[in-house]
């Protein structure tokens, strides 16, 4: 395989009247299957426009923003259910708070991913 070449598996669906006239039009070219498809599919790159870019992800700070949040209250969690020690009003509603913005987080990255289409 030439370098930076690569194969692609792929199949051919030809009736057998077809199958034997391009084995046909091979054997008298005296050329191999693999490099006719291979020119066949270069000149039909070059006449195509680039498709447009895909959709984008959602952004890496929305990513380090909603697992900064979870971390927080992560750490929160065990100071709310301390028995021994009953978490002040303050710290429940900052545990509140960042449930809320994690939800909002959460809600803003899926609307940016990519939907699926329903089948």
């Amino acid at each position: 395989m030439d370098e930076g070449r690569f194969a692609i598996p792929t199949r051919i669906y030809l009736t057998a009247t077809q199958r034997a006239r391009l084995l046909r039009l091979l054997e008298h070219a005296d050329r191999d299957l693999d490099d006719l498809l291979s020119e066949l599919v270069v000149a039909y790159l070059e006449t195509q426009a680039e498709p447009p870019s895909p959709p984008p992800e959602p952004s890496d700070a929305l990513d380090a923003a909603l697992r900064q949040r979870k971390a927080e209250l992560r750490r929160l969690r065990p100071k709310l259910h301390d028995p021994h020690n009953p978490p002040p009003v303050w710290l429940r509603q900052m545990a509140a708070d960042l449930e809320q913005e994690i939800a909002r987080l959460e809600r803003e990255r899926a609307s940016l991913a990519p939907r699926k289409r329903e089948e």
